[in-house]
């Protein structure tokens, strides 16, 4: 059984007609309802959500589309960032076909991860915490997805600093958060990062994360392994005249990590979503593409991981 998560930055996702450094947009809910049923996803952790009201129409746009494989829900986390003029929030959708969230007694969930060095960053994570059994054909497990939005400091230390704080005391905490019981049997548990890091991925020497990265002692009193995938880049230039799609893209921010040991029990496939030759081909250009996209869905383009179980 095979399932796909996706991880969006919508950039100042709410229905404003300016951006928050004031380049003119007007969101386009059904084109964005479309990527997200015709790329298939379960679930997508969502960045950058300005207005409940947003989230919530594209909720209500995804069920006027949806069939009898589809049916939609979602989470607002409310103001994630702790300085005062930034609305910034995280979101969550997903197909109620296909997951549902997980009841914890006496706990929200989703919920945000403020214990640690959670508290520490400018916008702390928010995960929720899905599974598939009871759905038709659901497997019996539990998908815990961190939905992450590192900040956008002139100084790249800082962003690294969060980085580090996310893969060396947030992420191991929520992995190591006590399995759940069904029928006197352990439900395993996948944990993963998700969404903009801000921060880019090479193999290289000049990367700013390395594709595979070790966490030192941690509270555990071992060492731990992390991997970080998605190496295309996801950013996008202001629109000129651009005359090839690889012009359009400036960085690769977006990503997702993962305790290595999850290599072994699962087949993770990541890409990130084309939607300027997938959703805006009858624009006459890639410069055209590009300007119709950021006006009308984001400045960045959705990433997605596949997972199935070995």
């Amino acid at each position: 059984m095979s399932y796909l998560i996706g991880s969006f930055n919508i950039r100042d996702f709410n229905f404003s007609n300016k951006s928050s450094d004031g380049e003119e947009v007007k969101r386009d809910f059904g084109k964005i309802a479309d990527i997200i049923i015709k790329e298939n996803f379960d679930i997508v952790a969502i960045q950058e959500v300005n207005a409940e009201i947003a989230i919530k129409h594209l909720t209500y746009i995804l069920n006027k589309k949806r069939d009898f494989l589809h049916e939609w829900d979602y989470d607002f986390s409310g103001k994630a960032a702790t300085t005062i003029n930034d609305p910034e929030g995280y979101g969550f959708v997903w197909n109620k076909k296909r997951f549902r969230l997980l009841e914890l007694p006496n706990k929200n969930n989703p919920t945000y991860y403020n214990c640690a060095g959670g508290k520490t960053l400018l916008r702390p994570p928010y995960y929720g915490r899905f599974t598939a059994r009871g759905m038709r054909g659901g497997t019996n497990f539990e998908l815990r997805i961190v939905n992450i939005h590192i900040q956008d400091s002139t100084y790249e230390r800082e962003r690294i600093a969060e980085f580090n704080v996310l893969v060396k005391q947030v992420l191991p905490r929520i992995c190591d958060h006590q399995e759940l019981s069904v029928q006197n049997e352990m439900m395993p548990a996948y944990t993963f990062l998700a969404g903009d890091y801000n921060l880019r991925l090479d193999k290289g020497d000049r990367a700013v994360i390395r594709i595979e990265s070790i966490t030192p002692t941690n509270y555990t009193g071992r060492n731990r392994y992390y991997k970080t995938v998605q190496e295309e880049k996801t950013s996008l230039r202001q629109a000129k005249e651009q005359s090839t799609i690889d012009d359009c893209y400036a960085s690769n921010y977006d990503h997702f990590t993962c305790e290595m040991d999850l290599t072994k029990k699962l087949f993770l496939d990541v890409d990130r979503v084309e939607p300027l030759t997938g959703y805006f081909a009858d624009e006459e250009s890639p410069g055209k593409m590009l300007d119709s996209y950021r006006k009308k869905v984001s400045d960045h383009v959705p990433i997605k991981i596949s997972i199935d179980l070995k």
